[in-house]
């Protein structure tokens, strides 16, 4: 009787260690299955043409920085990659698309501070969160604002240029990408350091009202250094100051508007890739490995330069730190100005 109860715990044993086991082995290959459909994800990614949605018309300085971007990836990283511009209301458009997007990596946002930061701090009731609604993937470039003139206006220094505006009260304008991009809140903090008021024209994107610039239509204008700086060396157009803390390298003898004693609002222009929120960390990885493979390829960042332009690749949290610190440093400047817009 003892005999049969212990062979009857032996076999207990033997049947429960063989259910353990195979309930391990399950787990294992379970886990084993998830993790390869991780790492194939990440590897299969790009299977498709992805489209890169560019919240801005054709010819101004995020188109140059999205074609530049995709001529990296295809060449060198053998993407297919489909511009997409979808200009209006200063690039909220074209990124809403994006934020309401499949999160599956193949819609993103050719982005920059007008998109991420002027159109979320200078509205009481902003379109979405540049953070919560979005997946930061890497911010690529840096470029320096210039504060450009028609060639048709006499002052040649930003010294001449406030004592005309000062002669001529309310009588010169400015031209902008629309209102609540970074061209509007550059030049209104420019306004409101001089001292001197002028007539706002805002333009359905940075290139029709580039376009006004150059025609004569409009007078003055803050424009990205990569767009304007073939125009400046022809004299279709005049630079009097570069934004920023620093000179631009490319063009070292137009000088900072500091330098020229109006103080204020020294920012760069930036561009970075963002994604739908909740896109998958294997894509994200992948998508920066990419990116940052391409900008800074040799051909790819001497266009750059060029272009007055510095490759960046930051990693996904530090851009999204950059987005956050400068939303912190511009929105009480918006609040003293009473900029807000409805």
């Amino acid at each position: 009787m003892i005999m049969r109860k212990v062979l009857l715990g032996i076999m207990f044993v033997a049947v429960l260690g063989m259910g353990l086991s195979h309930i391990a082995r399950a787990m294992a290959a379970a886990q084993d299955k998830a993790g390869g459909a991780a790492k194939t994800e990440a590897i299969d990614f790009p299977s498709r043409p992805v489209r890169l949605v560019v919240p801005f018309p054709p010819g101004g300085g995020s188109d140059v920085m999205a074609r530049l971007l995709s001529r990296g990836l295809t060449n060198k990283r053998g993407y297919v990659v489909a511009i997409d511009n979808r200009g209006g209301a200063g690039g909220i458009i074209g990124s809403e698309v994006v934020a309401k997007a499949l999160p599956d990596g193949y819609t993103l946002v050719l982005a920059n501070n007008t998109t991420h930061v002027m159109a979320v701090a200078l509205r009481r009731k902003p379109p979405y969160d540049p953070l919560r609604d979005f997946t930061p993937i890497s911010m690529i470039t840096e470029a320096p604002m210039v504060l450009a003139t028609s060639k048709t206006l006499p002052p040649r220094t930003i010294a001449e240029l406030i004592s005309y505006a000062k002669s001529k009260p309310g009588e010169l304008n400015w031209a902008t990408g629309g209102r609540a991009t970074q061209t509007h809140l550059a030049m209104e903090v420019f306004l409101a350091n001089a001292g001197i008021k002028a007539a706002h024209i805002p333009y359905k994107g940075t290139g029709p009202g580039f376009t006004a610039l150059m025609s004569g239509e409009a007078q003055v204008m803050f424009v990205n250094i990569s767009a304007a700086l073939p125009y400046v060396q022809s004299g279709t157009i005049r630079a009097l100051g570069v934004m920023g803390a620093k000179r631009s390298a490319l063009q070292p003898d137009i000088p900072t508007i500091g330098e020229s004693g109006v103080r204020g609002f020294d920012t760069n222009m930036w561009f970075g890739v963002l994604g739908p929120a909740k896109l998958p960390a294997a894509i994200v990885r992948k998508l920066h490995e990419d990116i940052v493979a391409a900008i800074r390829d040799d051909e790819i960042k001497q266009l750059l330069t060029r272009q007055g332009a510095e490759a960046i690749g930051s990693t996904a949290e530090e851009f999204a730190a950059s987005i956050k610190r400068e939303l912190d440093q511009l929105r009480p400047i918006v609040e003293k100005l009473g900029l807000h817009e409805e």
